[in-house]
């Protein structure tokens, strides 16, 4: 990026000399597209975007659509980068510096500890839900950068490769489930799937996980909003406070899942729910929170297997390579299944106890 350097230096009105940049190391890889610039006291981080064509129906780049959902969000008060200068040549952004460490690498460095990180975990729900309030009241202005993104036809597809994992899970148990079970098993699944595939989406960002919420000075910051489109709000909320943990170990240790979410923080965000978004009880958004966290690791195990089937397929190869042993991790995501119970809902502790009884 050091091409950039004397256009930026134009924007401060100094010598190219006074701008140093310094790569961004995430876990045991350099990030690519992104670096440090220091200039003065102050560090600024220098994004340049890989897909540099227009990517929804009113002509905007992933550029064009970050920097205007940024300005808006940052514009109403929420917890994003401030955008400092940008080169649509270039497809770059320098944007404020929100800090080192993303939720990911402390969810998988506090796994034995995270009590303490329940405070920033609830300042993260009270700021998604800024952002989700954000979104809605200006959904007119954000209509241009949407991406036209089929969220039926990805549930569909998560809920159709879950319900195989299931049925693999049932047949590595030393005992048939009887009639009477695969009834039980039947109405359940599809409970649980007519529960998150009549629940209203919305709109907001599509790259949702814990490396896209950095930490600085126990704020947190949410980056990354090159594509937007309408989804399951819950979904979101899932996919952000579970830890993946890719590349952040060397491959002589062992990566694990790290789900941030429990009873306490799912109510919290149901009351939300209930009071400014939905007139349904409470009781329906936390098992909507927990089927779709049930389904996340159900999705995980599918990526597993698949992977292991066919490893030499590049992006099989690469998720073995980001997530380390593929055992530890089955039995990881496992585990998330049968021990995480976030809501009292029949369907998806049905689901969840059917699953446990596999695997004794």
């Amino acid at each position: 990026m050091e091409h950039l350097i004397k256009h930026i230096a134009a924007h401060f009105k100094t010598d190219a000399d006074a701008l140093k940049l310094e790569p961004i190391q995430h876990g045991t890889r350099q990030r690519h597209n992104v670096c440090v610039l220091r200039f003065d006291t102050e560090k600024y981080l220098l994004k340049q975007h890989d897909i540099t064509v227009p990517v929804v129906d009113a002509g905007h780049t992933p550029l064009q659509i970050e920097a205007a959902v940024l300005a808006l969000l940052h514009d109403n008060g929420c917890q994003v980068p401030r955008l400092i200068w940008q080169s649509e040549h270039h497809h770059a952004l320098l944007l404020e510096w929100c800090g080192e460490f993303t939720l990911d690498a402390l969810a998988q460095h506090s796994e034995k500890s995270g009590g303490h990180l329940k405070p920033l975990l609830h300042t993260i729900l009270r700021e998604l839900c800024k952002i989700e309030i954000c979104f809605t009241t200006h959904a007119a202005r954000f209509a241009p950068c949407v991406f036209r993104f089929n969220a039926q036809t990805t549930l569909r597809d998560l809920l159709e490769r879950g319900k195989k994992v299931v049925g693999y899970l049932s047949h590595l148990s030393d005992t048939p489930m009887s009639a009477a079970q695969t009834e039980v098993l039947t109405d359940a699944w599809n409970g649980l799937a007519d529960r998150l595939q009549n629940a209203p989406t919305i709109l907001g960002n599509l790259d949702n996980n814990a490396r896209n919420i950095v930490i600085r000075d126990a704020a947190p910051f949410f980056i990354d909003f090159a594509s937007i489109g309408w989804n399951w709000q819950e979904m979101r909320l899932v996919q952000l406070l579970n830890s993946i943990g890719a590349f952040l170990v060397s491959p002589s240790e062992t990566g694990s899942f790290v789900s941030l979410l429990d009873r306490e923080l799912v109510n919290i965000y149901a009351e939300w729910v209930s009071t400014h978004r939905e007139t349904c009880p409470p009781a329906e958004i936390a098992a909507r929170v927990d089927s779709h966290h049930l389904l996340f690791y159900l999705s995980v195990i599918d990526q597993l297997l698949r992977a292991v089937a066919v490893p030499e397929v590049p992006e099989n190869r690469m998720l073995l390579e980001a997530w380390g042993d593929a055992q530890m991790r089955f039995q990881s995501a496992l585990r998330y299944i049968i021990d995480t119970n976030l809501s009292d809902d029949i369907h998806t502790n049905q689901m969840r106890e059917i699953i446990a009884g596999f695997s004794t």
